[in-house]
Parts: structure tokens; C-alpha cells; sequence
């Protein structure tokens, strides 16, 4: 009883005080930087607040919802990362298996000596492996390639953020399975938890909750966005805005989920509940050892990677983090194991400092705690 007590307690604080931050967000909302926000708090495992604000579209004809939809991009590596655990506890794939169990023409070398990788290299991107390796393809075949690839350092002695590492994830998977990565996701992940409008392509049941998505010039992300961005994938200028037509991702498993807050905020609380895998498969998950990163372009004070997740110290606290970022969007993902409270923020807008908003959402958390335990 007294649980339940807590989170009441800890929900009613929530919805009264997390007013600075919304009003900070509706301040940007103004201004269209960005034109559309949905954030999501959870406790344990328990969804204790949901908040959308702004508009879908450029027209500001479509409110946005706690239903509507966004491309979520690197997020999707957790939902990724999660089904490789979930087929490892089946033993279908194991952990520290080398990846030419699966593809037997991988020829990796380093300092011109051939070098093994394995699944857990890929999960925590210590592999060597980067997105720019057109090797990989070739590798990857039935025929055998005269294709290698040099890595440029020693797999699982660093860190470096690929999305190809995902990919090749993904063709193990379907290996493994003889499935797409795509029903896969669908059947492990999206069905059991009720995540009822998240896919990889928007589908007929998202049309009236679509997010475009927006880029804004004159910062370094919306410079290498507007690049990254097909021609008919673009819409119309507003001023110094790009806005967005919608648009699929290819590459699926790196980053190609579309989500609603409502629907990532079911993912998370099933993760922490335990309702995807056993709590011993989520231990390993968490508590795996990490590779640190060489974090020279970030503000952050220690920065590893783990299985999925970052795992970040800053500012006095430890954090568990995955960014989304892509032509259009940005979003976060963060868990703070000693407040046992988790944020998620999705935005329409590539050029948002979401770490700043991350921190602004958990210091009016943190804020409220303290004041809770007072009033208890």
C-alpha cells in the first residue's frame, strides 16, 4: 500500500510541478524550434506523466498528441538491441558468438593481422566497424569475396558509434531466423506491450497523427541534415525552415522506427518490468562491462558504451542514454537508476540541444523529489 501512496504522491508532484519545463517548451513552440514536442516520465516501471504540445504540421491544423507519430531514428537500436537479448535467452544467438558463425567470409583485420568480432562487439559498438566499410556487403554474401576491411583499432578495446554495426545485427537476426527484422520487432516487442502505433513505415492508421518533421538552418546539425535529406523528400521553405514530406528510413534496425511518446513510454515500462525478458537477461543487458567512448566532441564528463546503452556520468549523476538524430527529428532516451526514474523527449526538429532538455526535465524531477520527501 504504501508503494502505491509513494506514486501517487510522486504523480501528483509531477503533474503540478514540471510546469517550468513546460513552459519552457511552449517559449520554443512559439517560435517553431521546434514546432512540435512530446515527453513521457516514468517511475520503475509505472507511466506517471505524458505530455504533447505544438503542431503536427506546418499549417497548424493537427494538434499534436500523446498518439502522434515520429521518427524516433536511434532509439530503434535499443528496441534492437533488446530483441538480440530476447533471442539469446531462447539460445538462438549467443552473446560472445564471432560473427563468421553467420557470415563465414567476414575478413577483418588489424595492423594487417586478421581479427575476430563478435555479437557483443556489435551491440556495444567496439567492433571497428564504421558506417563508410562498403566491404561489409561483399562479406556478408554467399560467395566468397576477396573483400577485407582494415579496422582502425583493436575490437573491444574502444568505442565508436556506427550504425553499420545495427545493420549487420539485423542480417544475423533474419539469418538466425529466416524473418524479416521488421516482423520480428512486431511480434517480440511492439504486439506484447500494446505499442499499437509505432511501425516502420507509417501506415494507414497514423495518417491523422503524423509529425512532420522540420529542419532549421544556421546550426551545425540542420547544415548536415539538409544533405543528408532526399529532394522529394522535401517539402517547403518557411523562412530559414525546412519542413519535411514523410518519409521512410531504409535502414531499419539503426534507426528506422516511427513512435508515438504513448508507445515509447509502454516500451520502457515493459523493459523495466521485465515483461520482454527474464530479469537475469535484463542484468546482463545493464550491468555488462562497458567501452568507454572517445568523447572529445562531448560536454559530458565520462561517456562508455554498454549493450544498447550509453552509459553516461555528468553533473554529479549517472545515466543510462540513447539519442535519436536525423533529417527532421531528435529525440532521447534516459534512465537514472538511482532516482529509479526514466525521461523520454521526442521533438520535430533537428537542430534541438536535447541534452539540455533532458537536463531541464530531470532537475524539475529532482526538485520535486526533494520537495516530496518533505511533505511524506
Amino acid at each position: 500500500m504504501k508503494i502505491y501512496i509513494y506514486l501517487l504522491i510522486f504523480t501528483i508532484n509531477i503533474f503540478a510541478n514540471v510546469t517550468e519545463f513546460e513552459e519552457y517548451i511552449s517559449k520554443e513552440i512559439a517560435d517553431k524550434t521546434p514546432p512540435s514536442v512530446s515527453f513521457a516520465i516514468l517511475k520503475g516501471d509505472k507511466i506517471v506523466y505524458t505530455k504533447s504540445m505544438g503542431y503536427n504540421d506546418a499549417n497548424m491544423s493537427q494538434k499534436t498528441t500523446t498518439q502522434s507519430v515520429y521518427h524516433v531514428y536511434s532509439l530503434t537500436k535499443i528496441l534492437a538491441s533488446t530483441l538480440v537479448m530476447q533471442l539469446i535467452e531462447e539460445r538462438q544467438i549467443g552473446l560472445n558468438d564471432s560473427i563468421k558463425k553467420y557470415f563465414p567470409n567476414f575478413d577483418l583485420r588489424y595492423d594487417g593481422k586478421e581479427v575476430d568480432i563478435t555479437i557483443l562487439n556489435l551491440l556495444n559498438h567496439s567492433s571497428g566497424i564504421g558506417d563508410r566499410s562498403s566491404e561489409v556487403k561483399d562479406m556478408m554474401g554467399s560467395q566468397k569475396s576477396d573483400s577485407y576491411l582494415e579496422l582502425p583499432y583493436m575490437p573491444g578495446s574502444e568505442a565508436k558509434y556506427s550504425n553499420a554495426e545495427y545493420i549487420i545485427l539485423s542480417k544475423v537476426i533474419e539469418q538466425v531466423t529466416n524473418r524479416r527484422f521488421d516482423e520480428l520487432i512486431k511480434e517480440y516487442i511492439l504486439e506484447p506491450t500494446e505499442m499499437r502505433r509505432s511501425d516502420f513505415t507509417y501506415n494507414k492508421s497514423m495518417a491523422k497523427e503524423q509529425v512532420y518533421g522540420t529542419i532549421q538552418f544556421f546550426s551545425l546539425a540542420g547544415t548536415v541534415m539538409r544533405f543528408m535529406i532526399e529532394d522529394e523528400d522535401q517539402d517547403f521553405y518557411e523562412g530559414c525552415m525546412l519542413w519535411l514530406k514523410e518519409f521512410d528510413i531504409e535502414w531499419q534496425a539503426a534507426g528506422g522506427l516511427v513512435s508515438s511518446i504513448e508507445d515509447m513510454a509502454k516500451f520502457l515500462s515493459a523493459y523495466h518490468g521485465n515483461r520482454l525478458f527474464s530479469k537475469e537477461t535484463k542484468d546482463i543487458f545493464i550491468n555488462n562491462k562497458t567501452v568507454k567512448v572517445d568523447s572529445w566532441m562531448s560536454s559530458q564528463e565520462e561517456v562508455s558504451f554498454g549493450i544498447g546503452w550509453y552509459h553516461i556520468h555528468d553533473k554529479g549523476k549517472f545515466f543510462y542514454q540513447h539519442q535519436g538524430l536525423g533529417p527532421g527529428f531528435r529525440t532521447i532516451m534516459r534512465i537514472y537508476p538511482e532516482l529509479d526514474t526514466s525521461i523520454i523527449i521526442l521533438t520535430s526538429q533537428t537542430s534541438i540541444d536535447i541534452d539540455d532538455w533532458a537536463d531541464r526535465l530531470i532537475e524539475n524531477i529532482i526538485t520535486e523529489g526533494k520537495n516530496e520527501k518533505k511533505s511524506i
